[in-house]
C-alpha cells in the first residue's frame, strides 16, 4: 500500500479498504473531515507512482490510503457492447471475463502490464497512453465519481456526480430524499453479481448521459490530421471531471466500450535507417486513413532492444512460456513482497539478480529482429487486424507500397516482415 513496484514510497496515517460503494463514500467524507489528504488507490501496480504517499511535499497534513481494491465487480450492459466496472476491477480480469462472455469481443488493455492487472478506473485516472490506434486511449464521460469542495462557510462538502447514464441507476430513478440513491442501487447490483444471482442485463438509459461516450471513439480522426500540431496527449483532461483526474475526484464506477475482436491478426516489425523515414511510415501506412487503422503501433530504439536483451531475457521467456495471466501476476507480487523488506539491498536484489543471470539464458527475441536491432536505430511493432471490412488488405497494399520504395521487396508471405 505504501510503496510502488517503479517509484514512489512514503508514510500514511491509515489504510482504509471500503467493500461496498457505500463505504468508500463515507471513508472519503471522514478522511476530509479529519483534514487528512486523501489517496485514492486501485491495485497500486506503481507504474505511475500517483497512488503512494509522498512525504516530502509542502503539504503538512497526513495522508491515507483509500484503497479500492475490494470493489472487484464488473459486468456487461447493452448485450456485451459495453461493461459496468466498480473501481478496483483489474484489466486483465476484465479481459478474461470479456472473452468467456462474449468471444468475438474484446475490452480495452489487452496488452503491456496486464499480468500486473491495474484497474480499470486508473487507466481513466491516469492515462494509457496511445498505443492503441484503433481504440484509443481509456477514456469514458460515463462514470459514477465523488468531488470534494467546500462551501462558503468553509466546510467540506462531497458531491457525488453520477452520469453512468444506466436504466435504474439514473439519479432521476429515485424520489428525492427517500433514503435510496444510485450507489445504494449499484451495491446492491454488485452484491447480486458477486452471489451468482443472474439478472436481466441492464441497458443504457436514453438521456444525454446514456448517450454520451464510453470511449475515445474521435481518436482514430485527431491521430490521423497530421497537421503538425500534437494531436494526442495523455493529459488530455477533456470531458467528465474524471478523466484524467490523477486522484482529484474518487472514482467509483465506470461504464467503457467493449471491442469487436479480429478475426485475424498479423503483427510486423519494421526497421528504419533515420527518423524522416519512420515518420514517413507512420505517415503514409499507419496513419493513412482513419477507417483502416493498425490495431496498434509501438515506437522502439536501439536502446530499447538493447536493454531488452541485455536485461530482459529471463522475463521474457516467461511471458512467453508463462503468458500474462495469474502466474505471472504471483511471482510479480512475489518479486513486490521481497523488494519490500527492510533491507537496505532489498529494492534491487531482484532486479540485479536477473541481470547478472541474463547472460546464461539464450537470446530471448528471435534472431532476424535481432540482426535488425543491432544494425538499425529506428523500429516499429505494428498489429493489424482483419475485421470483416477489408483494413487488413489496405493495410497490407500500403506497407508492401512503402517497403518496395526502398529495396523492391514487398511484404506478401505470412512468415515475412518488413
Amino acid at each position: 500500500f505504501l510503496k510502488g513496484t517503479r517509484l514512489g514510497q512514503g508514510a500514511a496515517l491509515c489504510i482504509v479498504q471500503p467493500g461496498s460503494l457505500r463505504e468508500a463514500v463515507d471513508c472519503l467524507k471522514a478522511i476530509v473531515d479529519a483534514d487528512c489528504v486523501v489517496i485514492p488507490q486501485g491495485a497500486n501496480t506503481g507504474l505511475t507512482g500517483g497512488s503512494v504517499p509522498r512525504n516530502n511535499t509542502p503539504d503538512t497534513r497526513p495522508p491515507t490510503i483509500l484503497s479500492l481494491k475490494r470493489l472487484t465487480t464488473h459486468f456487461p450492459i447493452d448485450d456485451g457492447q459495453r461493461v459496468l466496472c466498480l473501481a478496483g476491477c483489474g484489466i486483465s480480469t476484465l479481459a478474461t471475463s470479456i472473452s468467456t462472455w462474449f468471444p468475438d469481443r474484446e475490452s480495452h488493455s489487452i496488452l503491456g502490464s496486464t499480468f500486473l492487472n491495474p484497474t480499470t478506473a486508473a487507466g481513466i485516472a491516469f492515462g494509457s497512453g496511445g498505443v492503441y490506434l484503433r481504440k484509443g486511449p481509456a477514456r469514458t464521460d460515463r462514470a459514477l465519481y465523488c468531488k470534494v469542495s467546500r462551501n462558503k462557510f468553509g466546510e467540506n462538502e462531497i458531491t457525488v456526480v453520477n452520469t453512468l447514464g444506466v436504466e435504474g441507476l439514473e439519479d432521476s430513478d429515485f424520489v428525492e430524499h427517500s433514503g435510496e440513491d444510485a450507489i445504494g442501487a449499484l451495491d446492491v447490483y454488485a452484491k447480486d453479481v458477486q452471489q451468482g444471482y443472474r439478472r436481466v442485463m441492464a441497458k443504457s438509459s436514453d438521456s444525454k448521459f446514456g448517450n454520451a461516450k464510453s470511449s475515445d471513439s474521435d481518436y482514430q480522426n485527431k491521430v490521423c490530421e497530421n497537421t503538425g500540431e500534437v494531436s494526442r496527449y495523455n493529459a488530455d483532461t477533456s470531458g467528465e471531471d474524471c478523466n484524467r483526474s490523477e486522484g482529484k475526484v474518487l472514482i467509483l464506477a465506470t461504464v467503457h466500450d467493449t471491442f469487436p475482436a479480429p478475426t485475424k491478426k498479423r503483427v510486423f516489425w519494421v526497421s528504419f535507417p533515420d527518423m524522416e523515414t519512420t515518420l514517413k511510415f507512420r505517415r503514409e501506412v499507419c496513419l493513412n486513413d482513419p477507417k483502416d487503422l493498425p490495431i496498434s503501433c509501438e515506437y522502439l530504439d536501439r536502446d530499447s532492444v538493447d536493454i531488452i536483451d541485455r536485461s530482459g531475457r529471463i522475463l521474457t521467456y516467461m511471458i512467453r512460456f508463462l503468458g500474462m495471466g495469474d502466474l505471472m501476476g504471483y511471482l510479480w507480487r512475489v518479486k513486490c513482497m521481497i523488494e519490500g523488506m527492510p533491507f537496505s539491498w532489498a529494492p534491487l536484489i531482484c532486479d540485479k539478480t536477473l541481470h547478472v543471470l541474463n547472460n546464461w539464458v539464450p537470446e530471448a527475441i528471435p534472431s532476424k529482429f535481432m540482426k535488425a536491432g543491432r544494425e538499425w536505430d529506428h523500429h516499429a511493432m505494428v498489429a493489424v487486424g482483419d475485421f470483416g471490412d477489408g483494413s487488413l488488405d489496405c493495410f497490407m497494399e500500403r506497407l508492401d507500397a512503402f517497403v518496395k520504395s526502398y529495396n523492391e521487396k514487398a511484404v506478401s508471405k505470412e512468415d515475412e516482415v518488413g
